[in-house]
Protein backbone atom coordinates (compact mmCIF):
# COMPACT_ATOMS: atom_id res chain seq x y z
CA UNK A 1 0.00 0.00 0.00
CA UNK A 2 1.44 3.32 -1.01
CA UNK A 3 4.19 1.89 -3.18
CA UNK A 4 6.85 4.48 -2.43
CA UNK A 5 9.32 2.50 -0.31
CA UNK A 6 11.80 1.94 -3.14
CA UNK A 7 11.04 5.21 -4.99
CA UNK A 8 10.26 3.39 -8.24
CA UNK A 9 7.38 5.51 -9.47
CA UNK A 10 4.12 4.32 -10.99
CA UNK A 11 3.44 1.90 -13.84
CA UNK A 12 0.93 2.36 -16.68
CA UNK A 13 -1.96 -0.09 -16.55
CA UNK A 14 -0.72 -2.28 -19.43
CA UNK A 15 2.71 -2.78 -17.84
CA UNK A 16 1.15 -3.45 -14.45
CA UNK A 17 -1.15 -6.12 -15.90
CA UNK A 18 1.86 -7.99 -17.33
CA UNK A 19 3.47 -8.15 -13.89
CA UNK A 20 0.19 -9.04 -12.18
CA UNK A 21 -0.41 -11.90 -14.63
CA UNK A 22 3.09 -13.30 -14.11
CA UNK A 23 2.72 -13.21 -10.33
CA UNK A 24 -0.74 -14.78 -10.44
CA UNK A 25 0.70 -17.70 -12.40
CA UNK A 26 3.47 -18.09 -9.83
CA UNK A 27 1.24 -17.63 -6.76
CA UNK A 28 -1.42 -20.03 -8.02
CA UNK A 29 1.25 -22.72 -7.92
CA UNK A 30 2.95 -21.50 -4.75
CA UNK A 31 0.06 -20.51 -2.50
CA UNK A 32 -3.03 -21.93 -4.18
CA UNK A 33 -6.20 -20.52 -2.63
CA UNK A 34 -4.34 -18.80 0.20
CA UNK A 35 -3.62 -15.47 -1.43
CA UNK A 36 -5.66 -12.55 -2.74
CA UNK A 37 -4.85 -9.49 -4.84
CA UNK A 38 -7.24 -6.66 -3.91
CA UNK A 39 -9.49 -5.52 -6.75
CA UNK A 40 -9.43 -2.08 -8.35
CA UNK A 41 -11.77 -0.10 -10.59
CA UNK A 42 -11.73 -1.11 -14.25
CA UNK A 43 -10.16 1.93 -15.86
CA UNK A 44 -7.49 2.64 -13.24
CA UNK A 45 -4.74 4.20 -15.38
CA UNK A 46 -1.62 3.48 -13.33
CA UNK A 47 -0.36 1.72 -10.21
CA UNK A 48 2.19 2.49 -7.51
CA UNK A 49 2.53 -1.08 -6.25
CA UNK A 50 0.91 -4.50 -6.19
CA UNK A 51 -0.51 -5.75 -2.89
CA UNK A 52 -0.84 -9.43 -2.09
CA UNK A 53 -2.70 -10.68 1.00
CA UNK A 54 -1.38 -14.03 2.22
CA UNK A 55 -3.22 -16.33 4.64
CA UNK A 56 -1.31 -17.74 7.60
CA UNK A 57 -2.92 -21.10 6.75
CA UNK A 58 -0.39 -21.57 3.94
CA UNK A 59 2.61 -21.36 6.26
CA UNK A 60 4.05 -24.85 6.67
CA UNK A 61 7.03 -23.43 8.52
CA UNK A 62 7.09 -19.75 9.37
CA UNK A 63 6.76 -16.39 7.63
CA UNK A 64 10.54 -16.03 7.26
CA UNK A 65 10.78 -19.37 5.47
CA UNK A 66 8.09 -18.40 2.98
CA UNK A 67 9.75 -15.04 2.37
CA UNK A 68 13.04 -16.76 1.60
CA UNK A 69 11.31 -19.14 -0.80
CA UNK A 70 9.71 -16.22 -2.65
CA UNK A 71 13.09 -14.47 -2.85
CA UNK A 72 14.74 -17.56 -4.33
CA UNK A 73 11.86 -18.50 -6.63
CA UNK A 74 11.60 -15.03 -8.18
CA UNK A 75 15.29 -14.16 -8.03
CA UNK A 76 14.66 -11.03 -5.97
CA UNK A 77 17.57 -8.81 -5.01
CA UNK A 78 15.72 -5.89 -3.39
CA UNK A 79 13.38 -6.48 -0.48
CA UNK A 80 12.59 -5.35 3.03
CA UNK A 81 10.67 -7.08 5.79
CA UNK A 82 8.87 -5.33 8.65
CA UNK A 83 6.77 -7.65 10.78
CA UNK A 84 3.91 -9.07 8.74
CA UNK A 85 4.75 -6.90 5.70
CA UNK A 86 7.25 -8.05 3.09
CA UNK A 87 8.08 -5.44 0.44
CA UNK A 88 9.93 -6.52 -2.68
CA UNK A 89 11.02 -5.27 -6.08
CA UNK A 90 9.92 -7.46 -8.98
CA UNK A 91 10.73 -6.28 -12.51
CA UNK A 92 11.53 -2.82 -11.14
CA UNK A 93 8.11 -2.55 -9.48
CA UNK A 94 7.16 -2.68 -5.81
CA UNK A 95 5.23 -5.77 -4.72
CA UNK A 96 4.05 -5.99 -1.11
CA UNK A 97 3.03 -9.20 0.65
CA UNK A 98 0.88 -9.00 3.79
CA UNK A 99 0.52 -12.15 5.86
CA UNK A 100 -2.65 -12.22 7.95
CA UNK A 101 -4.15 -14.65 10.43
CA UNK A 102 -6.44 -16.90 8.40
CA UNK A 103 -9.39 -15.72 10.48
CA UNK A 104 -8.92 -12.24 8.99
CA UNK A 105 -7.69 -13.29 5.55
CA UNK A 106 -10.90 -12.57 3.63
CA UNK A 107 -11.85 -9.54 5.72
CA UNK A 108 -8.44 -7.97 5.06
CA UNK A 109 -8.85 -8.60 1.34
CA UNK A 110 -12.36 -7.10 1.37
CA UNK A 111 -11.16 -4.01 3.22
CA UNK A 112 -8.30 -3.39 0.78
CA UNK A 113 -10.37 -3.78 -2.38
CA UNK A 114 -11.09 -0.70 -4.50
CA UNK A 115 -8.54 1.77 -3.20
CA UNK A 116 -9.91 3.94 -0.37
CA UNK A 117 -13.41 2.45 -0.29
CA UNK A 118 -12.65 0.64 2.97
CA UNK A 119 -11.51 3.83 4.69
CA UNK A 120 -14.58 5.72 3.47
CA UNK A 121 -16.88 3.02 4.81
CA UNK A 122 -14.95 3.09 8.07
CA UNK A 123 -15.75 6.79 8.47
CA UNK A 124 -19.46 6.04 8.06
CA UNK A 125 -19.36 3.30 10.70
CA UNK A 126 -17.55 5.63 13.09
CA UNK A 127 -20.83 7.54 13.48
CA UNK A 128 -22.25 4.44 15.19
CA UNK A 129 -19.22 3.93 17.46
CA UNK A 130 -18.24 1.05 15.21
CA UNK A 131 -14.91 0.33 13.58
CA UNK A 132 -14.47 -1.19 10.12
CA UNK A 133 -11.09 -2.47 9.02
CA UNK A 134 -9.03 -5.54 8.26
CA UNK A 135 -10.68 -7.40 11.14
CA UNK A 136 -14.16 -6.74 9.83
CA UNK A 137 -16.73 -4.79 11.82
CA UNK A 138 -16.07 -4.16 15.50
CA UNK A 139 -17.79 -2.31 18.32
CA UNK A 140 -15.53 0.09 20.20
CA UNK A 141 -16.33 -0.42 23.88
CA UNK A 142 -15.23 2.40 26.16
CA UNK A 143 -15.56 2.49 29.93
CA UNK A 144 -17.29 5.54 31.37
CA UNK A 145 -14.01 6.99 32.66
CA UNK A 146 -12.53 6.55 29.15
CA UNK A 147 -9.43 4.90 30.66
CA UNK A 148 -10.24 1.56 29.07
CA UNK A 149 -11.45 0.62 25.64
CA UNK A 150 -11.63 -2.60 23.68
CA UNK A 151 -12.60 -3.53 20.13
CA UNK A 152 -15.30 -6.21 20.24
CA UNK A 153 -15.97 -8.36 17.17
CA UNK A 154 -19.33 -7.78 15.49
CA UNK A 155 -19.05 -9.46 12.09
CA UNK A 156 -16.64 -10.67 9.41
CA UNK A 157 -19.48 -11.25 6.94
CA UNK A 158 -19.18 -8.65 4.18
CA UNK A 159 -22.83 -9.09 3.18
CA UNK A 160 -24.00 -8.27 6.70
CA UNK A 161 -21.49 -5.45 7.11
CA UNK A 162 -22.52 -3.68 3.92
CA UNK A 163 -26.15 -4.60 4.52
CA UNK A 164 -26.08 -2.66 7.80
CA UNK A 165 -25.28 0.48 5.79
CA UNK A 166 -27.76 -0.43 3.03
CA UNK A 167 -24.94 -0.57 0.50
CA UNK A 168 -25.47 -2.55 -2.70
CA UNK A 169 -23.34 -5.66 -2.13
CA UNK A 170 -24.18 -7.01 -5.59
CA UNK A 171 -22.65 -3.92 -7.19
CA UNK A 172 -19.55 -4.23 -5.02
CA UNK A 173 -19.13 -7.85 -6.11
CA UNK A 174 -19.62 -6.87 -9.75
CA UNK A 175 -16.96 -4.16 -9.50
CA UNK A 176 -16.75 -0.55 -10.64
CA UNK A 177 -16.02 0.79 -14.10
CA UNK A 178 -14.29 3.92 -12.88
CA UNK A 179 -13.51 6.04 -9.84
CA UNK A 180 -16.69 8.10 -10.17
CA UNK A 181 -18.88 4.99 -10.14
CA UNK A 182 -16.97 3.72 -7.13
CA UNK A 183 -17.48 6.90 -5.09
CA UNK A 184 -21.10 7.22 -6.20
CA UNK A 185 -21.68 3.79 -4.68
CA UNK A 186 -20.41 5.00 -1.30
CA UNK A 187 -22.30 8.30 -1.41
CA UNK A 188 -25.53 6.39 -2.09
CA UNK A 189 -25.35 5.07 1.48
CA UNK A 190 -28.16 6.79 3.45
CA UNK A 191 -25.75 7.32 6.36
CA UNK A 192 -23.03 9.01 4.33
CA UNK A 193 -22.07 12.49 5.52
CA UNK A 194 -19.66 15.06 4.12
CA UNK A 195 -18.99 16.43 7.63
CA UNK A 196 -15.76 14.44 8.28
CA UNK A 197 -14.30 15.67 4.99
CA UNK A 198 -15.31 19.28 5.60
CA UNK A 199 -13.47 19.18 8.94
CA UNK A 200 -10.42 17.69 7.25
CA UNK A 201 -10.52 20.37 4.56
CA UNK A 202 -10.62 23.14 7.17
CA UNK A 203 -7.64 21.62 9.01
CA UNK A 204 -5.64 21.65 5.79
CA UNK A 205 -6.41 25.31 5.02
Amino acid sequence: MGGNLFKLGRLPRADYKVIETELIQYLDQKLGEYYRIPRYYDDKPDFGDLDIVVSSAVLTGNWEQLRNEIINDLGLTQYKSAGAVFSTVYRNFQVDYFVRNHQYFESTYNFLCFNDIGNLIGKIFKRFNLKYGEQGLQYVFRRADNHYHKDLAVSLDIDKIFGFLQLDIAKWRQGFANKTEMFDWVVACPYFSVAPYEKLSKKME
